[in-house]
Parts: C-alpha cells; sequence; structure tokens
C-alpha cells in the first residue's frame, strides 16, 4: 500500500470541509494563537516555513504577523484553498505541494520551520525532522511543531471518544468535525495507521527524543492551555465533558546555532 498516497487522498477529500481552527480563523482565537506563536519567534521578520499547512492556519496567522512565509503541503486541494484563502485577506504566501519527508528547499533557507497537527500522520517522523533541520539556518535556526495525543489508546481516553461518536450520531454536533467526516476518517486511517509510528503516541516524552537525534536541542514544551480552554468553550456542553484533545507546543533549536 502506497501509504502517502492514501494519505493524500484523504486530506484531498477533507479540504471541502476542513476550516482553520474552531471558528474558522477569527476574533479571540486567532490572537490567542498569535501570542503563542510570539513567545517562541521573538522580534524581526523572520523567513519560515509552514510545513503541512492544510488550509493555512499558521501560513495565515505568521503573515499577518509580518513574516516572510512559504507553506507545503501533501494535498494539493489543500493548497489550493489555502492560496484562494491568503488571497482573500490580501495576504503574501508562496505556497506549494510537497512532501514534508522531502523538501525541495536547499539548506539554511530558513529561520523557521512550523507545523500544526502533522506529526501524528507522518510515516517517516525522524525522516521530516532531518529534512527540516537541513532547510533550517545554522545561525538562528528553530523547528515549532503543535500537535496532541488525538488517539491515545488509554481505555478510558478510548471510551469517551467512542461516546462522543454516539453522541454526534444522535444529533450533537462541535464546530470542527462532522460525524461524516469523522467516520470517513476512522474507515480511511485504519488501513494504514500502524504504518504511522506517532498515530498512537504524540506526547512530549515520545517526540523529544526524535528531535534530538535530528539535530535538534533545548527542546521545550507549552501546554497551550489558554487556546485548549478556548477550543473547549466552543464545543457542546456533552462533547465538552468527553473531550480528550490535549494540544501542546513544542520548540527547537537547531544545534548549530551555538558553535
Amino acid at each position: 500500500m502506497d501509504v502517502k498516497k492514501q494519505i493524500q487522498d484523504y486530506w484531498d477529500w477533507r479540504s471541502t470541509s476542513y476550516i482553520n481552527g474552531v471558528t474558522g480563523l477569527e476574533g479571540e482565537e486567532r490572537e490567542l494563537w498569535k501570542q503563542a506563536l510570539s513567545l517562541h519567534l521573538g522580534e524581526g521578520r523572520l523567513k519560515i516555513l509552514d510545513v503541512g499547512t492544510g488550509r493555512g492556519f499558521l501560513a495565515l496567522l505568521l503573515a499577518e504577523m509580518g513574516h516572510e512565509v512559504t507553506a507545503v503541503d501533501i494535498s494539493q486541494s489543500m493548497v489550493d484553498r489555502a492560496e484562494k484563502e491568503a488571497e482573500s485577506r490580501g495576504l503574501d504566501v508562496t505556497f506549494s505541494k510537497c512532501d514534508a519527508e522531502d523538501l525541495p528547499f536547499d539548506d539554511g533557507m530558513f529561520d523557521v520551520v512550523v507545523n500544526k497537527y502533522l506529526l501524528w500522520t507522518l510515516p517517516n517522523p525522524d525522516k521530516a525532522l532531518s529534512e527540516w533541520n537541513r532547510v533550517l539556518s545554522p545561525e538562528n535556526g528553530k523547528v515549532i511543531a503543535i500537535d496532541g495525543n488525538w488517539f491515545d489508546p488509554a481505555p478510558t481516553k478510548r471510551v469517551k471518544r467512542w461516546l462522543s461518536k454516539l453522541v454526534k450520531n444522535i444529533g450533537v454536533r462541535d464546530r470542527k468535525t462532522s460525524y461524516t467526516s469523522s467516520n470517513r476518517f476512522d474507515q480511511h486511517y485504519s488501513g494504514f495507521n500502524d504504518s504511522l509510528p506517532l498515530y498512537l503516541d504524540v506526547r512530549p516524552e515520545s517526540v523529544t527524543p526524535l528531535f534530538l537525534q535530528a539535530g535538534f536541542d533545548d527542546v521545550k514544551f507549552s501546554e497551550l492551555k489558554e487556546i485548549h480552554e478556548y477550543n473547549l468553550r466552543q464545543l457542546h456542553p456533552v462533547l465538552r465533558i468527553l473531550n480528550t484533545d490535549s494540544v501542546f507546543l513544542v520548540a527547537a533549536n537547531k544545534i548549530s546555532i551555538r558553535k
């Protein structure tokens, strides 16, 4: 099975219903994300690569913040929609289709590599991290990855996820995911999720060794509590109780920064 083709096919399909963030990148949510990113980016205009951009969530935010942004995704449909969103907002972002594990950029091209909700769906996260390290500047290179342990196999969390799907099936909805897309995801990814090393285990403890092995150090984590609390407030009260999501941000420096 061509796992990457399967991933591409799913996100091509999902691009029509996928939204940026919970509320479509508006208002309070947008400002919370900008604050979280600013803590790790510092001052000045940076050259930033957004890998696995989807419909451009991080790319659009970072462009609004004044950075020079290049954004890529394995799904051409996602790239097309992200481009249209950037145009509608009057933002200058360079988008293209490519593989997160095989980037078409020269060594040291970027100051920062960012991604959101990508680690869990990589067939070869070690290769991806090595690529991200390669394209980073040897003087000030930094990676920022945002993810969560979405499919934690712990019994309590598995039960809550099952109940959440059941509740959605009887008509209760959240603002992010329709029951149809949730079912389609399960059916599609179940055929190859055992080929994704981090699918069941995206935690600080599990990803830290990968960052270190890829040539990063000073690995730091943030829990993004304010964003998590905002997301919870958007859910139906029943889904809020059943929610098992926990989002974190990991930031690390390219080792050669201090050499």
